[in-house]
């Protein structure tokens, strides 16, 4: 009985979060990529990749949602280079995301595009995960629930949103 709590324990001592931001409207538009891999409960590796979307497309709405523009992805890798890269960061770890959602919508999208293996691993969203943590929150965006983990934040930078969800 012991034994099954600590290893239950420490799958849950491990993780990857992560946050897509999209060029476009399109799931398949990734154009930034934050990963905060977390071992032991404490964080171990953070970081961020630039991808270039497909044509390098972009449309006003996201440009002033998170300030990436098409010279900044221009000579970026695309999601397939980047992709294989993460994994090797998340392994078999869960993966984590506020909203999780869009960021898995994401991932299954351009890894169809780009013909790339989804992760055979589980997702879990911060989202949920704070509804039932802090019932007596006003809402659950992620700046206001990062602000209440005590978790800093520049909000849609990708790596800053996936080191906020770790937090949470």
């Amino acid at each position: 009985r012991r034994a099954r709590r600590s290893l239950q324990y420490d799958c849950w001592m491990r993780w990857a979060a992560i946050d897509f931001e999209t060029a476009t409207r399109s799931r398949t538009s990734a154009c930034a990529l934050g990963v905060v891999v977390v071992d032991g409960g404490r964080e171990v590796h953070r970081q961020a990749w630039l991808i270039q979307p497909p044509e390098n497309q972009y449309e006003a709405g996201n440009i002033a949602i998170h300030g990436i523009k098409p010279w900044d992805t221009e000579f970026a890798p695309t999601f397939d280079h980047v992709w294989a890269e993460a994994m090797y960061l998340i392994q078999d770890r869960p993966i984590v995301a506020h909203n999780a959602s869009f960021d898995v919508s994401v991932l299954r999208a351009c890894c169809e595009h780009y013909i790339v293996d989804l992760p055979d691993t589980s997702y879990h969203c911060t989202v949920q995960l704070a509804r039932r943590a802090y019932p007596d929150l006003p809402a659950y965006k992620l700046p206001i629930v990062a602000g209440h983990v005590g978790a800093s934040l520049n909000h849609h930078d990708a790596l800053s949103d996936a080191a906020a969800c770790s937090r949470i």
